[in-house]
């Protein structure tokens, strides 16, 4: 037999009502056209009536199959309809994105980008955060960190996430091919001291970056560093040519021994990511290269020494994840 409707609250008042001028069950249910049973079942609870919640549909689900799914996702290897299919569930792959989203030691993440590393990276790398994890801060603080960045008129990507008022049309991004034109800059910075941005203009040789560290970073640490500071750059070419090396001696510049593929060990990776936030925000794109270049410098100037001080002390930590790691990728 189907269930009948609910009482409206006028049928609730006139029970009420009626009750306490001492009629019967039997005489409210045919004065209201009522069965006898909501009307007993009403005045057994007035306060409670209708606030049950129904227990809905039975899950298809058993409690083995629930914890079947549950360890198999766990393990972060199949989407949701390859749990379906592996593991024969009545279900569909919506319904196991339902039971993962409320299950709060699982979330659905995008994979973080690390650079492919063969097991001789992982030794070097393991063995100079050996050497750097009794490092303290002011040991840290004496780094000239640096690296290139290249930004482009339209962004890092088109997958900007929004919340989309669903009575109005969808907002669109598009790219231009290769992302339109673009900047390359370069970068440092050492304790909370930021050096002053440089434009790379054409494409870079040992020769152009030469040009670069006389004109950006020898003002830099004239200025701002003490007699013990130390140069930190990554293995690209052009930072390690010959006639690189040849410069660094003739100018008496001491040299950060740095593992190769470990851009998650030098903390200006993290800022070109700040900087990247603040120049694209809102998904912005950009009409030439003038107005990306002045977003940029501005984004620049406007970083914290907060900031940079969190990240230098972040260096310990780093190195000794890195250990734990026995070389691997870190969270940075």
């Amino acid at each position: 037999m189907p269930r009948g409707t609910h009482l409206s609250q006028h049928e609730q008042g006139q029970i009420q009502a009626l009750r306490l001028n001492n009629w019967t069950i039997r005489r409210i249910a045919a004065h209201l056209s009522r069965s006898r049973n909501v009307v007993a079942t009403f005045l057994r609870n007035l306060g409670l009536y209708g606030k049950k919640k129904r227990p809905g549909r039975p899950s298809k689900l058993t409690s083995t199959a629930r914890r079947a799914l549950l360890r198999e996702a766990h393990k972060g290897h199949l989407c949701s309809s390859e749990l379906v299919k592996t593991l024969s569930l009545p279900v569909t792959p919506s319904t196991v994105r339902g039971i993962l989203r409320a299950t709060p030691t699982i979330q659905y993440s995008k994979m973080v980008p690390a650079p492919m590393m063969l097991p001789r990276h992982k030794i070097a790398r393991e063995q100079w955060c050996r050497e750097k994890v009794t490092w303290t801060v002011s040991d840290w603080m004496n780094v000239v960190w640096s690296d290139e960045k290249k930004f482009n008129l339209d962004g890092p990507d088109g997958f900007g996430y929004y919340w989309h008022d669903l009575r109005t049309d969808k907002r669109m991004f598009s790219k231009r091919q290769q992302g339109g034109d673009s900047v390359m800059v370069w970068g440092a910075f050492s304790g909370t001291k930021k050096c002053e941005l440089a434009v790379l203009n054409g494409k870079q040789d040992a020769i152009k970056y030469i040009d670069t560290l006389e004109s950006y970073l020898l003002p830099f640490v004239d200025q701002e560093m003490g007699p013990s500071w130390v140069f930190m750059q990554d293995g690209a070419s052009i930072h390690r040519g010959r006639r690189t090396f040849q410069w660094f001696d003739e100018e008496e510049i001491p040299l950060l021994e740095w593992p190769a593929k470990s851009p998650d060990l030098n903390p200006i990776d993290n800022l070109w990511g700040i900087l990247a936030r603040t120049v694209y925000a809102h998904q912005r794109q950009f009409k030439d290269v003038d107005e990306l270049l002045e977003v940029i410098m501005e984004a620049w100037d406007e970083v914290s020494e907060e900031c940079l001080e969190m990240l230098v002390r972040s260096m310990q930590k780093r190195c000794f994840e890195c250990v734990v790691a026995k070389g691997g990728p870190t969270k940075y």
